[in-house]
């Protein structure tokens, strides 16, 4: 693709750039219109629009129209992630949540590896098939794939517990889902009235934990752009006598081992994590050994071995963040629709920060050692420790939010008779309620 599009400058990251703003300007706006309109309907719609842009890249002459087709990908791309997650918190309770959204999580890095060994194939089998080039061919079949699956998303989707339509969930399933949450006080997304959004948004913007979340996170995403940069550094890899280290199926392949990491140290920690309740160990233990696997990478050792060892290391210790989502999702297990938007907003930040950071940081002129690179994604891992270490801190002055939520007391020992009254009639009421639905739903719980 580079050589065929002629992309010898800053185009590669520029791509990312690009994509980067299109996916920071829809992630809100995303989430919002699924207060309204069911994710079953809205997230295919997102997805088959998806696919057939990555399709339109394969015939696109230059880089500009790419960037022009970046911008769109990243806004259609937005919805997915959040929403993902957001049906991942309405399904599953605490002690099931973080190895879940470590499947979710890994599935990327599976899609990776597929992608490695799909990308491999068409360069070595389908490149000049029909006039088309093998690069064509991966955006084509990608696409394809992807149309498909959005498709398929129109049945499998399944809401949440509340607003559920799925086919493939029966009505005993549907009612042991809503039991499941209502056993542990954790209320799920459903339709919700705009002044309802707002007041929610109101009280989001102001509270602690948005602040310690947002940060903690995109702290973390900020440093694990790092190993983006492994195939452009294998891709320029050479011996000693000027030779390419690595062939184009090589540096293809070599990341799949990478890959494979992520997926093993992902899926044991978070396992470990639900068992044991381990949310903010299990979530700062992998950025503190990434934060002194980037330190290394700062020093640049001489030995080409010893980076690729600490290249792949980077894929092994980006393990924590489904623990900190978990661990996030009970903080506001109250705060159904509050959880999507701050889970929305913590990525729009990331981000922009992806939009921004890499043009001066991770500049391809600097490759391979990246001198600003290394040393700031060290800075920001060991800061994103310290901010999660506050929000423990934090959280532990402060168990009324699990239990009430937003409107909770400022002291659960103070609160009085009257208080309890009112937050548990509220909750079943919702804001905005009346007494006809708190009656009702009084009468539905007495019959369960």
């Amino acid at each position: 693709m580079k050589e065929s599009l002629h992309l010898y400058g800053n185009e590669l990251v520029n791509f990312n750039t690009f994509f980067s703003v299109g996916y920071a300007i829809g992630l809100i706006p995303g989430q919002l219109i699924q207060t309204k309109v069911r994710a079953s309907f809205f997230l295919p719609f997102c997805e088959i629009s998806w696919g057939i842009l990555v399709t339109c890249i394969a015939q696109a002459p230059n880089a500009k129209t790419i960037y022009a087709l970046r911008v769109f990908l990243g806004l259609f791309s937005a919805v997915f992630w959040p929403t993902a997650v957001s049906m991942i918190f309405n399904w599953y309770t605490p002690a099931e949540l973080a190895k879940r959204i470590a499947f979710f999580t890994v599935s990327d890095a599976a899609g990776g590896m597929f992608l490695s060994a799909l990308q491999a194939a068409l360069y070595t089998n389908m490149d000049g098939v029909h006039g088309i080039s093998g690069w064509q061919w991966l955006f084509i079949v990608s696409g394809a794939i992807t149309i498909g699956q959005g498709l398929l998303g129109l049945v499998v989707i399944p809401d949440t517990p509340a607003v559920t339509r799925a086919i493939w969930l029966t009505e005993a399933d549907k009612t042991l889902a809503r039991r499941r949450m209502a056993e542990f006080g954790a209320t799920t997304s459903s339709m919700i009235p705009t002044k309802v959004v707002v007041q929610k948004l109101r009280k989001l913007i102001v509270h602690p934990v948005t602040y310690f979340f947002v940060a903690a996170f995109a702290l973390s995403a900020w440093a694990n752009r790092a190993n983006s940069y492994f195939t452009l550094y294998l891709e320029g890899l050479e011996d000693e006598n000027g030779n390419l280290r690595f062939s184009t199926y090589q540096v293809n392949v070599i990341p799949m081992g990478g890959y494979a990491l992520q997926i093993l140290a992902n899926l044991g920690l978070n396992a470990l994590s639900d068992w044991k309740q381990w949310r903010w160990q299990i979530s700062i233990a992998p950025a503190l050994l990434f934060g002194i696997v980037l330190s290394v990478l700062s020093a640049w050792p001489s030995d080409w071995r010893v980076i690729l060892v600490f290249y792949f290391l980077t894929y092994a210790t980006n393990a924590g963040s489904p623990s900190l989502l978990a661990w996030l999702a009970e903080l506001l297990k109250k705060e159904p629709e509050a959880r999507s938007i701050l889970v929305a907003l913590t990525v729009t930040i990331v981000y922009i920060g992806h939009a921004t950071i890499p043009i001066r940081v991770w500049r391809t002129s600097d490759s391979p050692t990246y001198p600003i690179g290394f040393p700031l994604a060290t800075a920001f891992i060991f800061s994103s420790i310290f901010v999660q270490l506050g929000m423990l801190w934090w959280g532990r002055r402060n168990t009324q939010l699990a239990e009430f939520g937003y409107d909770a007391p400022s002291n659960t020992s103070t609160r009085t008779d009257e208080e309890s009254s009112r937050f548990d009639r509220e909750s079943l009421e919702g804001p905005g309620g009346d007494s006809k639905t708190f009656n009702l739903k009084v009468s539905a719980i007495e019959k369960q």
